[in-house]
């Protein structure tokens, strides 16, 4: 009787045990989701109501006609002969800065990324050579949380405008990032041909240039095409400090108000934009690698084999090019080594240590901080928004096998939705923050909101092209196998491809907000609020001991974001895995 009871109760108890570990999970899940939707109600909360306080005025309405007479222009473009050669000279401006300093940072890149590479050296380093690795990797995280903007800055303080800030503006940052993902991608190599070539008693250099380079080069190739891609964007970002290119045609017609003018440009920049991403995009495809999303996300290990011939192609010409370019240009390195550079940067080291607090004290800096926060969260906002929006229209489909005899009208309209969409995302992104917030402040007062609105713009630009790339690598087997059981097509889609869709927005939208935070110094310059204003307020009265307090501010607040970044997106990673 007893073993009947006991085993009765065998099951009861197991089913008991099952319901309770059912009722935790349910629990859990829940509590996941509420934590989750609170981390993205409560920081949005809060930057709204930062950024617009109650009562306080945001539309200004004497200068929304000037808007109007911006969009009203878009259909008078400046075609005249002699406009023209001046966009074609600030093309030709643009492109050789842009080219130069790429070259500059892919050799910084190169050197960074050998001495921060494990598979560069043999079993453990030296000391002495570890000690060299954190300082070095210490200085490349600095020069990288800094915009490229506040280096031009910096720069013209020193140089003039010499075309060589340029240069060095995109360089520094550019190369800092450039040798974290060399490093990366050389650790992805197998290692299995440099060890064996390690083990045959190969010296350390012809090691690495037949072990190591070999396997890796598609990689690296790849990414320094997707980096000249951002370098042409950076490029026209900086003409707001003077140098010169389409950037400084921009901020110029733009502040005389030839809106004609402003438009001719921006089909420019849009056509230089274009091209750029289309080379890198043929180069990505067909012969390395992997998307642009990968690439921005770290994930640069992915190689798969392609067509030789076009990178050849694209090296010869990036080769006459860079020569066309050296020669062409006024850039000289003789600036660097005159004893007046010298002098100069002498003056400005001075003059910014001991740091100082900006006019107002600490309250000012407690201002800037979390206006800046405010500011990369509210634009961040607008970017899913924008991605949501056209990011499902953007991606090349894959069709399954039941699509193939869809009615041609139906194919054609979704092609049509794509490259409108396409053309959106190129336009947004093409069109400098600067210039996006010059227009946002024509309409809206000076504050946290036009930085916001002209970043998120921007931002939505860039993402939206990013979780497109992403999302057609999605499997959309179950949505087929769903779909062929006779699901309608809507519901197989929402259940099988929207859950690792959210994954892939979620984790890129943590990554563009660490790049976000940096772009706020860009929007700051032309009167948008945080630490980017007082950086250019500080900047143009030459208190340069106040700079350097705000660049450790923003450093801090670079830091912070990324750190934070980096966790959740390890958690979002853990949790897609389980």
């Amino acid at each position: 009787m007893t073993l009947q009871i006991d085993a009765v109760r065998e099951p009861s108890t197991g089913v008991a045990a099952t319901q309770a570990r059912r009722a935790t999970t349910g629990r859990t899940v829940a509590t996941r989701r509420l934590i989750g939707l609170l981390l993205l109600a409560v920081p949005l909360v809060w930057a709204w109501q930062r950024a617009v306080p109650a009562g306080a005025d945001v539309v200004n309405r004497g200068g929304l006609f000037l808007v109007g007479d911006l969009l009203a222009s878009a259909l008078h473009p400046q075609l005249s002969p002699g406009f023209l050669a001046v966009v074609l000279d600030a093309t030709v401006v643009t492109l050789t800065f842009a080219a130069l300093g790429t070259a500059s940072a892919l050799a910084i890149g190169l050197a960074g990324g050998l001495l921060l590479s494990d598979a560069a050296w043999h079993q453990h380093p030296p000391a002495t050579v570890r000690a060299l690795r954190l300082l070095v990797r210490g200085v490349l995280v600095a020069a990288r949380s800094i915009h490229e903007l506040v280096w031009a800055l910096l720069f013209v303080s020193v140089l003039g405008l010499d075309p060589l800030v340029a240069v060095l503006a995109i360089a520094i940052p550019f190369g800092a990032q450039t040798a974290k993902v060399f490093a990366e991608t050389l650790d992805g190599v197998p290692a299995g041909p440099l060890q064996a070539l390690r083990n045959a008693g190969a010296r350390p250099l012809p090691a690495l240039g037949y072990g190591l380079f070999p396997a890796a080069a598609p990689l690296l190739l790849s990414y320094s095409f997707y980096r000249f891609e951002c370098a042409i964007r950076s490029a026209v970002v900086l003409g707001v400090v003077g140098v010169g290119g389409l950037g400084q045609e921009l901020v110029v017609s733009l502040q005389s108000r030839n809106w004609n003018e402003v438009w001719t440009l921006v089909g420019a920049v849009l056509l230089l934009s274009a091209a750029a991403d289309l080379w890198s995009t043929r180069l990505r495809r067909e012969h390395a690698v992997v998307t642009c999303s990968d690439w921005s996300a770290g994930h640069g290990s992915r190689q798969r084999p392609g067509r030789a011939r076009w990178a050849r192609w694209s090296a010869a010409l990036v080769v006459a090019g860079l020569i066309a370019a050296w020669l062409a240009s006024d850039v000289s390195l003789s600036g660097l080594t005159s004893p007046r550079t010298w002098e100069l940067t002498g003056r400005l080291l001075d003059d910014m240590w001991p740091p100082a607090l900006p006019p107002g004290g600490w309250p000012a800096l407690a201002e800037a901080v979390p206006d800046t926060i405010a500011m990369a969260i509210l634009a961040m906002a607008v970017a899913v928004a924008i991605t949501i929006v056209t990011g499902p229209w953007a991606m090349r489909p894959r069709r399954a096998a039941m699509d193939e005899h869809a009615q041609p009208v139906r194919r054609l309209l979704r092609g049509a939705l794509r490259w409108t969409a396409r053309a959106l995302l190129l336009v947004l992104r093409s069109v400098p923050p600067t210039v996006w917030a010059v227009i946002a402040l024509l309409g809206l007062f000076p504050g946290i909101l036009p930085g916001a609105l002209a970043l998120g713009l921007y931002t939505g630009g860039i993402l939206g092209r990013l979780v497109a790339e992403a999302w057609e690598s999605i499997d959309t087997r179950p949505r087929d196998a769903l779909r062929a059981i006779g699901t309608p097509g809507w519901l197989a889609a929402t259940a099988a491809v929207v859950p690792p869709s959210a994954h892939h927005l979620a984790t890129y939208t943590l990554y563009r907000f660490e790049i976000c935070i940096r772009d706020t110094a860009v929007v700051g310059v032309v009167g948008a609020a945080g630490l980017g204003r007082l950086l250019a307020e500080n900047l143009a009265a030459f208190r340069f001991s106040t700079v350097t307090i705000l660049l450790v501010a923003s450093f801090a607040v670079s830091i912070a974001s990324e750190l934070l970044g980096r966790r959740l997106r390890d958690a979002l990673r853990a949790r897609a895995t389980v």
